[in-house]
């Protein structure tokens, strides 16, 4: 499954380390009893749909370099709202506002986690590289008691590039003064974190806990990791 041994491990962090998905519905829920509830007939249910749906798609166009940063935090849950019938920029802005605030600092982490890097950081060097925002990043990995596991945090926003583009991988390169064989991305997304990965010449294992049947890069434990270095 792995050619060499690595001697920089880097980690994805929404859904490979952070429990991005438990995490944000209970932020997103908090929102729509605090801010969205009173002004629509719809659950929450929808304004979840409605955001998963616009948020992914804002999401995209930045990572394709189509909108930056502040055209997505000004516009997401504007969208969002729209489609419930909410055309209130204003609000949308607080909402935004209150989602940054509230969202990273979430602490539950996926399975395995501690353990993991615990173990990880002994033998080797360890390393984030996510497309998340960089003060949003930071603020998850402290919050949530595993940033004094990483030498080095690379996000898109400090390396001004993201994932699966290769001037990111290149970047960390330079960051961590490691050479390309050297190193190994483990992450939960194909495209941005082993696509791009392997085609930097980098190693590269797909995290997916729901994979019942394992593929050759794919791990769905992140004990397994341990075992296979």
């Amino acid at each position: 499954m792995l050619h060499t041994k690595p001697h920089h491990i880097f980690f994805d962090l929404d859904r490979t380390l952070w429990d991005y998905d438990q995490n944000l519905e209970d932020s997103l829920n908090e929102l729509f009893d605090e801010h969205i509830g009173a002004r629509v007939q719809s659950g929450s249910d929808a304004f979840r749909r409605a955001f998963h749906f616009e948020n992914t798609r804002l999401w995209k166009d930045f990572t394709a370099n189509k909108i930056d940063k502040s055209f997505l935090r000004e516009h997401r849950f504007h969208f969002t709202m729209q489609r419930l019938g909410i055309d209130d920029k204003s609000l949308a802005l607080m909402v935004e506002e209150a989602y940054m605030e509230k969202t990273p600092a979430k602490k539950k982490l996926l399975p395995g986690v501690h353990e993991a890097l615990g173990y990880l950081r002994t033998k080797y060097q360890l390393h984030i590289i996510t497309n998340g925002f960089e003060d949003a990043q930071q603020f998850k990995l402290r919050n949530s008691g595993i940033h004094h596991y990483f030498t080095e945090i690379i996000t898109s926003d400090s390396a001004g590039a993201t994932k699966p583009n290769l001037e990111i991988y290149k970047h960390s390169e330079q960051k961590t003064g490691a050479l390309a064989e050297q190193c190994l991305m483990v992450g939960d997304d194909w495209l941005n974190d082993v696509h791009g990965a392997l085609e930097a010449g980098w190693q590269a294992l797909h995290y997916d806990p729901k994979a019942r049947e394992p593929k050759e890069i794919t791990i769905s434990d992140l004990n397994v990791l341990i075992k296979l270095l």
